[in-house]
């Protein structure tokens, strides 16, 4: 049962344009489990916002300083750079406090593993903020393909332009779009929500073949664009494209099966059923197409809500109360999985072959400080 007469108490760090949208959101009381005690404000005018919140919080200069009076919170909220993710989640689990982690885990699948095995073996709740699972044409999807209706898949199609981001946007701060600042480029930034749905619809492939133009609308060494082949059992085909450089919006998830087809263009779902398992119909039909398969078609409209975060946030609030991990809508030890797709892909098209999962942490770790390193020298600025 819920301890229902008390909250979650916690701790922010990182105040950036995401996390003082969450502690507001939190100081606001729109998400009732938890409450907003303590914040990390390295600067006078993030301590000036921070009081601005109301006096009932402490506000730490750092997240040393934070992490040296653990009695005044329950768990940490950390919403700061990628490469930071880890150490900060690493010594919250030491002092045995739960964590929310924004996304990506870290830049390094070793990382997520070390995240995740931490949070077991402190047996702490751990949850990412993988919002866009709450997303009501995602869940739709995903209902579709448990109970069926799409028979045994055959080919998978996803095609992202949503995120579209100007030479402003990546030189908003240093560590933005590099190696050594945010470990990657698009795959590492908004592709981990992307990859994320698709792993929680479709589950891992077994290997992945990546083609990306590393640079190809910007002056930097990262990604702004991916196109990523990957292979599952059975022959199921599927194709994965993110880019960043084109400004039409367009969010495209096409998915065939032996019973029905299912097409995601934005917010509207088509969906066509057929009146028997087409690989069947293929073998027996005494025509020599499709005509005499019964298929119906349905167009489902999805309401657009506003982002989930309040959801979210309280989720992760109600798992701390129950001590149930199993509450969480996004696991943070599900966060390995769109972190060993992103390092996959990258080793994919450094190594210009297929590479088979699970990724071997070490050999990653090596490749990225080789990236680190050349990008140091070509482009010193990013940090």
């Amino acid at each position: 049962m819920k301890e229902t007469e008390r909250k979650v108490r916690v701790a922010l760090i990182g105040v950036g344009g995401m996390g003082r949208k969450y502690a507001e959101m939190i100081v606001a009381g729109k998400v009732p489990d938890m409450e907003l005690t303590a914040l990390v404000c390295r600067n006078a005018q993030a301590k000036a916002w921070g009081e601005s919140l109301g006096r009932e919080r402490t506000i730490y200069l750092s997240a040393e300083e934070l992490f040296s009076h653990p009695d005044g919170y329950d768990a940490v909220l950390i919403v700061t750079p990628h490469r930071t993710h880890p150490e900060l989640a690493l010594k919250a689990f030491s002092l045995g406090k739960h964590v929310l982690c924004d996304k990506p885990a870290g830049v390094a699948v070793s990382q997520a593993r070390a995240m995740r095995e931490a949070a077991e073996t402190e047996q702490l709740i751990y949850g990412m903020v993988f919002h866009q699972r709450l997303y009501p044409k995602y869940r739709k999807i995903r209902e579709l393909l448990r109970n069926g209706t799409l028979g045994d898949l055959n080919r998978i199609l996803l095609v992202n332009t949503r995120y579209f981001r100007t030479e402003y946007y990546h030189h908003s701060g240093s560590w933005r779009s590099s190696w050594n600042g945010e470990g990657g480029g698009a795959l590492i930034n908004q592709g981990q929500h992307i990859l994320d749905i698709w792993q929680w619809l479709f589950g891992m492939p077994q290997k992945l073949t990546a083609q990306i133009p590393f640079g190809k609308y910007n002056d930097f060494l990262v990604d702004d664009e991916a196109v990523i082949s990957m292979t599952y059992p059975d022959n199921l085909s599927a194709l994965f494209v993110l880019t960043t450089g084109e400004p039409v919006h367009q969010e495209r998830l096409e998915i065939t099966g032996s019973r029905g087809k299912l097409l995601m263009e934005d917010d509207t779902l088509h969906l066509w059923r057929y009146g028997d398992d087409s690989r069947h119909y293929a073998k027996t039909a005494q025509v020599t197409d499709g005509k005499l398969l019964d298929v119906r078609e349905e167009v489902i409209h999805i309401q657009k809500d506003e982002e989930p975060y309040p959801q979210m946030l309280e989720n992760f609030a109600q798992a701390v109360l129950c001590d149930d991990p199993s509450l969480l809508i996004a696991p943070g030890a599900e966060a390995v999985n769109p972190l060993m797709l992103t390092n996959a892909a990258y080793l994919s098209a450094w190594k210009g072959k297929t590479v088979t999962l699970p990724v071997d942490g070490e050999e990653y770790d090596q490749f990225l400080a080789a990236k680190c390193r050349e990008e140091a020298i070509k482009q010193p600025g990013k940090v």
